[in-house]
This record gives C-alpha cells, structure tokens and sequence, in this order.
C-alpha cells in the first residue's frame, strides 16, 4: 500500500512507432478521468458512480517469467459486473506494485517479454478487461527488494512496445510512476501508452507531509507540483497525466506509519491542523508534535482545482477502501473533477466558494448538489474552487454571481482582495454569502481584512453557540425579493449562531433576525437584538449575507431553500 497506483482512461494518441500500434482513444480530450485503485485483498465493492476507471490491484509476473498471475481472480470477477451497473466504466488490471519483482528478468529477455505481453491480452480477453496498466517500482532500482539491471529503462520501452502490440490499439495501456519521474523513458514510451498515473503520494513521512501539494516548513524536497512539472519536463503532455491523492495518511514514531482516512478521522488524543502553504491537514499530539500526514475533503477538493487548472487528464487515488462509509473522499473527488465538466447552455455561471470538509462539510456538500439541481432550473453553471488563488479581475469578469457557501475572509491574496473589491463596489455582479464570510478577526495567522468587515457591517467576530441549536427566525422586511414566499417566522435547524463586537444594524438593512429567546437548547451566548439576513445598500453590487450555514438539515428546510432561490435571483441582477 505504500506505493500508490493511479491509472485511467485516456486522451488521444496519435504517435506511431515503426514497429508499434498506435495508443488508444477512447475518451474526448476534455472530459477529466478518475481512476480508483481497488485491492485484491478488500472486501468493499465499489460504487461506480464516483470513478471512470478501476486499477485492480494486483496482478503479478509469473515463477516463470512469461505471464501474467492474478490475486484472488474471483473478486476481480466480481468487480468486472459493476460493467452492468455502469457501462462506460472501465476496468484495468495493475500488474505489479512495491515488492512485486520479476519483472527486470522478464523484460531482459526477447522471447519471455513477448511471452508475457500475449498472456497480457489473454487476461484481457478472459476477463473482460479494458487494459492493463504496469506498475513497475521502480526500472534498474532496486530498493523494493527486487531484482534490478542498468537496462531495465530501455527494457520498459520494449515492454511496454510489445504490449501494445500484443493487447492491440483499442486497449488501455496506463503505467504507475514515481513522483520524482525518474526511472522510465517517458518519450520512448509515448507511442505506446495512453497516460500517467504519477504517484504523487509516500514523498515523506511524519513529521513531513506525505502528498503535500506545495512546499512548506513541513514537507520534504518533493511535493506534488514538483511530481507534475518533472513529468511534464520529462516530456508527458498534460494531457497523458493524471495525479495520485492518497486515501491513507502516514505517521511517524508515535503514530501508524500507514493508516486509512477512515480509521484516522476517529482516533482520540490528536488535534487536526491545517498546513495552508503546503495545502494538506495534519495531526499534532498534546506536545503540538506533528505525528501524521493526510488528505480530507478540503486538500482533496484543492488538488482536483489544481488538476483543472493545469489542464491536467484527471486525478486518481489509492485506495477506494481508505474512504469513510459516508464516501467524504470519493464524492468530494468526483464533484471536483467531473461535474464542472459537464457542458450547458446555461444564461450565466455562478461561482462558488468552499473549503469542503470540517464541520461544516454536510451543509457545503448538501449545498453544492442543491445548488447544481438549481442550475438546470434557473439556468445558471456553477463553478467550484476551494481557495482564492485563481480569483483576478479577468477571472471574475465571466461570472455574474459569486456565491460564498463556506469559505472565510481570510487566506484570500492581495490580488484577490482587490478583485473582490471592485467585483463588489463597482457592482460588477452578485454576492450571497453564508455563515463563515463574517469569521472576521485574526484567525490561523491572518490579519483581519477591514474592507470585508466594513462590508458586513464594521463587525468582528466574537463568539459563536456550541452545542448547536434550532433557532426561530422573525422576517422584518417582507417586502424584500429575497424574502418572496417566505413565512413571517421559521424555525432553523442545528446552528452556530455567530455573536459579533457590535450590531451591524446601523450599517446594514436587516431583512431577518433570531429570536434568542427560542434557541434549543438554551444557551448563555447572545447577542440581544441578533440580525442574521442582511443587506449592505451601500455597495453597488446586490448583496445579501446569511449568518445561518451549518446543517445539512437546512435543504430540507423550505423557508431556508426559498431564501436561497430568491437571494441567487435578486443577486444575479445588477443595481439595486
């Protein structure tokens, strides 16, 4: 488990080589791929609506070096009737994987290669299989404890040529690499294959970040960016590569050197942190030692926004068993990667701001599928990113509403700020905000950014309800559009019901506030007079904030929904 593999489907090939055949094509060079890794030894049964492609993991150079051995074959059977549920899945087997060796002895020898490739297509052919992808850890090393030769490089060519050759144009032909893109020539193989599954995960262990996307005081010399860019200089178009995000984290002397995301969300004695150079969480025990890198929803969500934006195939994770039962990890990957892909004739695009995951990750999951069964409605795309990086003047200018679902008024950069800010004063389109936009003040090491909190109402954040609680809602003006349909007093379900230093009533028109008096259970923080729907009339931009935000339990609330419509409505129209 310790060296991931990722392969998927891929985009056109159209090389030849004197005595090859060309790479398949088999998917349009837009659309993004996921490719889930599934083992041999798990027991769980994929759902095949989060992925386009399985790795069965794994199958093996045979004692005699001229084929092909599969781990447990029935589950592989098994997996291949998930064809029935889902058509257009497609199913690779991983020969190989750390530790898995012969494969240098095979490859040095004509006839035994050759041999080996031809049991390749009858393993595809006997079990109905779409490809076979190589995982080979690694050409000429030796450090898994296998059989190794200064030739293995230019004898992974051959293979990979005689495969080919062997399983025809119409198959996938995918490899696994290490993140550093060593080992492999990558323009020997190119006529041959259809893309890269870089291995961008194990680059380090606690106390550094395993699968760290970007380089900070915590990660080692090799973080993800590193792994794309060198593959990318090897010669791999962008196009042919697809990034590992790993399902497990690692640990150091005090923690598990590998344990599943499943197991690790409900350990005890640890407190979660969040490494926001390097894009990644992490444990630290009661001494604030790092002690275990990992991936959540947030880090995941940001990785597929750096695989769409570096025009990357798709991503790729190691493995479907690591995920909780709730599927977080998975759906958080197929949201990101697959449904800004679709293609609509939608009026306007919508962008939508999260962090996905932590304790508001139902409400913002909740959200954004409510949100895309809006869009078909209302005729509106919608557009997710989990941080502010990509957010410029230009960026903005092809979006007529910005929707701040779960994002905070921190992390954003000196270009973003400003870009905002003239989005906003020069009303160059729509805002509605939710909950987390006014957790204004110093947190995580950012200063408080003063236009935000102007723009709230000169508030500060102060104080928040924990436990959760319902709260009754009380409409002051409904007569505004955002409150069109909308009962005189509701109920809202489990919420933080943030405090600030001051009402921001004098700056702001109220449309609603919270009855304090009726919050269940009970509880010692309040506000007294407490506005939680507000609109700030001084800025050209239609504008509305919700103070509510946290439950899930909120899109089952009518009165919430009808808000929310409205505010997407009003907002997207300019003037006030």
């Amino acid at each position: 488990m310790n060296i991931l593999k990722f392969l998927s489907l891929a985009i056109v090939a159209t090389l030849f080589s004197c005595d090859g055949t060309k790479a398949s094509s088999q998917e349009p060079a837009d659309n993004k791929i996921i490719v889930a890794y599934v083992t041999s030894w798990s027991k769980i049964m994929p759902d095949p609506e989060y992925m386009t492609h399985i790795n069965y993991a794994f199958g093996h150079v045979n004692e005699t070096f001229n084929g092909v051995g599969i781990a447990n074959e029935e589950r592989l059977r098994s997996i291949v009737t998930l064809k029935s549920q889902k058509p257009d899945l497609k199913i690779l087997l991983s020969i190989g994987g750390w530790g898995s060796g012969r494969f240098s002895e095979m490859a040095a020898d004509d006839n035994l290669r050759k041999q080996f490739a031809e049991d390749c297509e009858r393993v595809v052919k006997e079990y109905n299989l779409d490809g076979i992808d190589i995982d080979w850890e690694y050409p000429t090393s030796a450090m898994a404890k296998i059989s190794a030769s200064p030739d293995d490089t230019k004898n992974f060519t051959l293979l990979m040529r005689d495969i080919r050759n062997a399983i025809g144009k119409n198959k996938l032909l995918t490899l696994a690499t290490a993140a550093s893109a060593k080992y492999i020539d990558f323009r020997g193989i190119d006529p041959y294959i259809d893309f890269v599954n870089i291995m961008t995960y194990d680059m380090a262990s606690a106390p550094k970040h395993h699968s760290a996307l970007y380089k900070s005081e915590n990660t080692g010399d090799l973080v993800g960016d590193d792994a794309v860019n060198a593959h990318i200089n090897a010669g791999v178009s962008p196009k042919k590569l697809t990034m590992g995000m790993p399902f497990y984290g690692r640990g150091g002397d005090s923690f598990p050197n590998f344990m599943d995301y499943k197991d690790a969300i409900n350990t005890d004695g640890y407190t979660e942190k969040w490494d926001d150079v390097a894009k990644v969480p992490y444990f630290v025990n009661k001494e604030g030692t790092f002690v275990y890198g990992y991936e959540n929803p947030r880090s995941l969500a940001i990785k597929c926004q750096y695989i769409v934006d570096k025009g990357l195939l798709g991503g790729m994770y190691w493995d479907y068993d690591g995920d909780n039962e709730a599927g977080d990890l998975r759906r958080t990957v197929y949201e990101s990667l697959m449904k800004p892909q679709a293609k609509t004739n939608a009026a306007y695009k919508v962008l939508v701001l999260t962090e996905r995951g932590g304790q508001h990750g139902g409400f913002t999951d909740a959200g954004i599928k409510w949100l895309s069964e809006q869009g078909k409605e209302l005729n509106f795309e919608i557009t997710e990113i989990n941080n502010a990086n990509p957010i410029t003047e230009e960026y903005l200018s092809q979006y007529k509403l910005i929707i701040q679902l779960d994002f905070p008024p921190y992390t954003w950069s000196d270009t973003a700020q400003n870009a905002f800010i003239k989005y906003i004063d020069e009303g160059r389109g729509g805002w509605v905000g939710f909950h987390h936009a006014t957790l204004l003040g110093d947190f995580d090491g950012y200063p408080m950014w003063e236009w935000f909190s102007d723009f709230m109402g000169d508030i500060r954040f102060q104080n928040y309800i924990a436990p959760l609680a319902d709260g009754t809602i009380i409409v002051e003006d409904k007569n505004h559009p955002v409150m069109k349909g909308v009962n005189p007093t509701f109920v809202i379900p489990d919420d933080e019901w943030y405090t600030f230093n001051k009402n921001p009533r004098p700056n702001v028109h109220v449309l609603a506030s919270v009855d304090e008096s009726t919050y269940t259970p009970d509880s010692e923080v309040k506000m007294g007079d407490h506005p939680v729907v507000w609109v700030n009339k001084n800025k050209k931009a239609r504008n509305v904030y919700f103070l509510i935000g946290h439950s899930k339990k909120l899109y089952d609330t009518v009165d919430f929904t009808k808000m929310f419509r409205n505010a997407i409505e009003w907002a997207a129209e300019k003037g006030q």
